[in-house]
């Protein structure tokens, strides 16, 4: 569901994945990676093609946040290659990611289940090696309290590890990431635990990957 803001979260793919198949002499080579936008989806087809110029057929499909998907048979039977393509990445719920499956025709003709299943095992298995993180919607807090103040409410935030920068002046001020969805309660915690005397002012929501610091 959508913030206020209109940020939605979603998971898309960190770091690239690739796979390799051969299946009735032909060899299908399965890309999965990240991309920002249609452009940048086409400049990463263009690499992968150039890579493989010598290849009967370079299949592929994207997602965008915004409900943005495309997909391309080249060449290939319609409906045998990039809707599986598709159908894997919107199987597995992820956005701003390209699947290009590269084809080395063996002279054995597939037909279109084979090819169907074909596509979406090399897509599928490219996705399974790339890194897959959630993208959420995180809220950074400033929180500027005393020393006294500081040493009841660093535990809490220690356990629940909120990624923070601390300033040390004449009080503590400290700059924290937290879900969105978990700030009001952490809000409300603060106020109670140091009785109303923490300032604590919103900077914003923003859509990124979310670590959580260890508590130990």
């Amino acid at each position: 569901m959508p913030d206020s803001q209109g940020l939605k979260p979603y998971q898309t793919v960190l770091s690239a994945g690739e796979s390799e198949i051969v299946i009735s002499k032909s060899r299908f080579l399965g890309y999965c990676l990240p991309v920002s936008s249609e452009l940048a989806a086409q400049e990463a087809l263009a690499q992968i093609r150039k890579k493989h110029f010598d290849a009967r057929h370079c299949c592929y499909a994207f997602r965008l946040t915004g409900g943005i998907a495309r997909s391309s048979d080249d060449g290939e039977p319609s409906g045998t290659a990039g809707a599986p393509i598709l159908s894997v990445l919107a199987g597995a719920n992820v956005e701003n990611v390209l699947c290009a499956v590269v084809r080395y025709f063996g002279g054995v003709l597939l037909g279109t289940g084979g090819l169907v299943r074909a596509y979406g095992k090399a897509a599928s298995e490219a996705l399974d090696h790339a890194e897959i993180v959630q993208i959420r919607v995180c809220a950074r807090l400033s929180v500027t309290v005393s020393y006294s103040v500081y040493q009841l409410i660093e535990p809490m935030i220690r356990q629940k590890g909120y990624p923070n920068e601390a300033a040390f002046t004449d009080s503590v001020t400290l700059k924290l990431l937290l879900p969105s969805e978990e700030s009001d309660a952490f809000i409300s915690a603060v106020t109670a635990k140091t009785d109303g005397s923490a300032k604590i002012e919103p900077l914003g929501q923003s859509l990124q990957e979310y670590k959580p610091k260890s508590a130990g």
